[in-house]
C-alpha cells in the first residue's frame, strides 16, 4: 500500500434534515436523493444500497433533480466572503456506478463546477425541459444566475431583490419564467435569452407583510402557494404579460389570490403540489404536522399526520405518497391520504460525541450526542435503541463487559445507566461531578451479578473511582491532579493501571490498587486522547496541536512526534496499525513501527469527535460534528 491509497467508505447512517428542500426522490421513484455534510447521498429505494457523491469543500446546503434525471446540481456553503460553488453531476452515470457496488462517485459522475455565488447557494431549480439552471445565492449574496446547463455557462444575471430571496421554483410548462420570494416579497421573472436579461416583476402583496419560506407552483401555472414564517399559506396568481417595452404598462400583474385562515404552527416550511381528487396542496409545520389543503387553501379534515421534528422537506412520489424530512434529520414515508407516516430512517441531528461497540460484538454499535444514546444494528443501519434525556447533552458512554448495562456521562455532571433492551434507567449517580462527566472507563468485569468499577472524568479535572454493585454505587476515591477537563481514560488490560488525559497539558498513569500517580506525561498541548499499545509498553497520544506522540510507559518519555491526529486515536489488537481522526477532518491509518500514513478516509465536513475499531477488526467507525456516522473498511492486508 502507498500512502495516496484511500480507505474504502462502506456506508454512512446521516441525513442533513436541517436543511430545506434538499430531500426528494428521482423522478423514476427508484431513488431518493438527501445532503449528509459534504456528501450528497443517493440511496436506492429496494436494495437499500447507497452511494455518495463527494467533492464539496463545505457543507451541502441545496439540491435539485433535473426533470428527465440526467442531473443533480448541489451548492454548499462557504465562509464569508468566500465563492459558493455548485456542482453538477451524472445521475444517470450515478445510478449504473452505484448498481455496480460502487460507493464513492465524485469524481466519475462530476460534470462540472459553476462558480458565482459568494459564501452560500440558497437554492436551486431546474427548468421543465432541463436545459437550464437557476441558482439563488444567500443572504451575502442575493443575486439570481441562470446557467446553460450543456456548456456551464451564466446567461444571465440580477440582484433578486433589494431584502433577502428565500425560495426560487421554475414554472412548470415554460423555461423562461420562474418564481422567487423571500423577506416581504414574491416576484415573477421572465428571461430574455436574446438579450440575455432578466425581467422581474414584483407581486402585488398590499398590506400583507410576510417572510416566505417555501413555494410550489400548480400544474397550470396559474397559482403560487407560499408557505410563511407566520404559519400561514398565500395563493398568489403568477401569470404576467411577456416582456414589454417600458413604455407599456404592465395589464397582467401578480397579486395576492387568497390567505389561508388555519396557521401551521412555527412556520410553514415546506410545501408540495398535490393536485389530486382529495386536495390541491400539501404543507408540513414547524411542530411536525403534515396537511393536506384544497385549492381555496381550508385545511381537508381527516387527512393530516404529526412526525417527529419540524417539516422541511416534502417531495411527491409518482405514487402519490410522500417523502417527508424533518429537522431532527427522520425522514419518513407518508401515505397519499396523509393519514399515516412510516419512519424510513433516524440519525443524529447534533455533533456525535462518542461511538463504541460491546465487547465481542461487531453486530451492535452505541453512540450519544445531545440528548440522547443510540444503540445501531450495524448489518442494516437501523437504529434499534434510543434513550433520550431532553435538553442535556450526553458527552460519553460505554456498555459494561457483560452487556447488561449501558453507562453515560452527561452535561449535567451525572452518570446514568440504563438497561439494554428497554433503555429504562438502572440508576442515577447525582452529582457525579461539578461540572460535566466527560469521560468514563470500566474496569474488572462484571459478568452476573458481580461488582466492577467505574472511573469517570470531569470538566473541573477530578478523576473519580466508583465501586459499582446491583444495590449500590459508591465512590472509592477522588483524585485531584488535573487542572483542566479530563477528556480520555483508558484502562490497561490486566485493570491495574488507567492513564488519564487532560486538557492542562498532562496524561496522568495511576494505580488502581494503590490509587496514586505512577507517572505523567507533560507536553505543552491540549490532549484529546490516550491509548496503550496491546504490549502495554508504549502510549499514544494526540492533542490540539496535531501531533501524535509515542510514549514509553514506564518512565513518561516522549520517543516520538509525527504529524497527523488532534482528536481521536484508536489501535488494532496486533498493535501493528492504529486509526487516528485529524484536524483536516480526515482519518488516517497508520503503520505503528514506521510512523507513516498508508491510508486516508475522506468524507467528515467537520471535526471527527472519536472513533473506534469493531471487534471482528473489519471495519473502522468514526463519528463527527454533522451528525454523521461512516463506516470505512478495514483494507484486506491488514485482516
Amino acid at each position: 500500500m502507498s500512502s495516496s491509497d484511500k480507505l474504502r467508505l462502506k456506508s454512512v447512517i446521516g441525513f442533513n434534515g436541517k436543511i430545506p428542500n434538499t430531500l426528494t426522490y428521482t423522478r423514476d421513484n427508484e431513488y431518493v436523493v438527501y445532503p449528509l455534510g459534504t456528501f450528497i447521498v443517493l440511496k436506492h429505494l429496494k436494495s437499500d444500497k447507497e452511494a455518495f457523491l463527494n467533492g464539496h469543500t463545505g457543507e451541502v446546503c441545496a439540491i435539485s433533480i433535473s426533470p428527465h434525471d440526467q442531473r443533480i446540481a448541489s451548492g454548499q456553503l462557504s465562509k464569508q466572503g468566500v465563492k459558493s460553488d455548485v456542482y453538477m453531476w451524472d445521475l444517470d452515470k450515478a445510478k449504473d456506478l452505484l448498481a455496480q457496488g460502487q460507493v464513492l462517485l465524485g469524481e466519475s459522475c462530476l460534470i462540472m463546477c459553476l462558480k458565482q455565488h459568494k459564501s452560500k447557494v440558497q437554492a436551486l431549480d431546474f427548468s421543465c425541459d432541463g436545459n437550464f439552471l437557476a441558482s439563488l445565492g444567500g443572504q451575502d449574496d442575493n443575486s439570481l444566475v441562470i446557467w446553460d446547463v450543456e456548456t456551464g455557462e451564466a446567461i444571465c444575471g440580477l440582484a433578486a431583490s433589494s431584502d433577502s430571496a428565500v425560495c426560487l421554483k421554475w414554472t412548470n410548462n415554460r423555461n423562461d419564467r420562474l418564481v422567487t420570494a423571500g423577506n416581504y416579497h414574491a416576484r415573477v421573472w421572465q428571461v430574455d435569452f436574446t438579450a440575455p436579461k432578466l425581467h422581474p416583476l414584483d407581486a402585488k402583496l398590499g398590506a400583507l407583510r410576510r417572510v416566505f419560506l417555501s413555494v410550489a407552483i400548480d400544474d397550470s401555472d396559474a397559482f403560487g402557494y407560499f408557505g410563511t414564517s407566520t404559519g400561514d399559506i398565500v395563493k398568489i396568481s403568477i401569470d404576467r404579460n411577456e416582456i414589454q417595452s417600458y413604455k407599456d404598462p404592465d395589464t397582467k400583474v401578480p397579486a395576492v389570490a387568497g390567505v389561508s385562515k388555519y396557521k401551521f404552527v412555527k412556520g410553514a416550511q415546506a410545501i408540495s403540489i398535490c393536485g389530486g381528487p382529495l386536495g390541491e396542496i400539501v404543507s408540513g409545520g414547524g411542530d411536525g404536522k403534515v396537511a393536506l389543503m384544497d385549492s381555496n387553501l381550508a385545511l381537508v379534515r381527516g387527512y393530516e399526520v404529526t412526525v417527529s421534528g419540524s417539516i422541511t422537506s416534502i417531495s411527491k412520489a409518482r405514487n402519490g405518497s410522500y417523502m417527508v424530512g424533518t429537522d431532527q434529520c427522520n425522514r419518513y414515508h407518508v401515505s397519499n391520504d396523509i393519514i399515516t407516516a412510516l419512519l424510513e430512517g433516524s440519525s443524529h441531528c447534533t455533533a456525535v460525541n462518542d461511538v463504541s461497540f460491546p465487547s465481542g460484538c461487531a453486530d451492535l454499535l452505541m453512540t450519544c450526542s445531545s440528548g440522547d444514546l443510540r444503540i445501531w444494528l450495524t448489518k442494516n443501519r437501523s437504529e434499534i435503541l434510543r434513550v433520550q434525556v431532553p435538553n442535556i447533552e450526553c458527552i460519553c458512554a460505554a456498555i459494561s463487559n457483560s452487556g447488561s448495562s449501558i453507562l453515560s456521562g452527561w452535561a449535567d455532571g451525572k452518570v446514568r445507566c440504563f438497561y439494554p433492551n428497554s433503555g429504562k434507567i438502572k440508576f442515577v449517580i447525582p452529582e457525579a461531578h461539578s461540572d460535566r462527566v466527560t469521560a468514563l472507563a470500566l474496569a474488572d468485569t462484571d459478568h452476573g451479578n458481580k461488582s466492577y468499577r467505574l472511573i469517570t472524568g470531569g470538566g473541573e479535572g477530578r478523576v473519580r473511582v466508583w465501586h459499582i454493585t446491583p444495590q449500590h454505587q459508591k465512590m472509592i476515591i477522588s483524585l485531584k491532579e488535573h487542572r483542566a477537563s479530563v477528556n480520555k481514560i483508558t484502562v490497561n488490560e490486566d485493570n491495574t493501571q488507567c492513564i488519564s488525559a487532560s486538557g492542562d497539558g498532562s496524561c496522568i498513569i495511576w494505580d488502581l490498587n494503590k490509587y496514586v500517580r505512577i507517572t505523567a506525561l507533560l507536553e505543552s498541548n491540549l490532549f484529546h486522547s490516550v491509548l496503550y499499545q496491546p504490549d502495554e509498553s508504549q502510549l499514544l497520544t494526540c492533542g490540539k496541536n496535531n501531533k501524535i506522540t509515542y510514549w514509553d510507559s514506564y518512565d513518561g518519555r516522549a520517543i516520538r512526534v509525527i504529524d497527523g491526529g488532534s482528536n481521536a486515536l484508536a489501535i488494532f489488537a496486533s498493535g501493528d496499525y492504529f486509526v487516528s481522526g485529524s484536524r483536516e477532518n480526515k482519518l488516517k491509518l497508520w503503520h505503528y513501527d514506521d510512523g507513516i500514513p498508508i491510508a486516508i478516509g475522506e468524507g467528515h465536513c467537520g471535526n471527527i469527535n472519536a472513533l473506534t475499531i469493531s471487534p471482528d477488526e473489519y471495519t473502522i467507525v468514526s463519528v463527527g460534528s454533522a451528525g454523521e456516522i461512516i463506516f470505512w473498511e478495514v483494507p484486506s492486508s491488514l485482516k
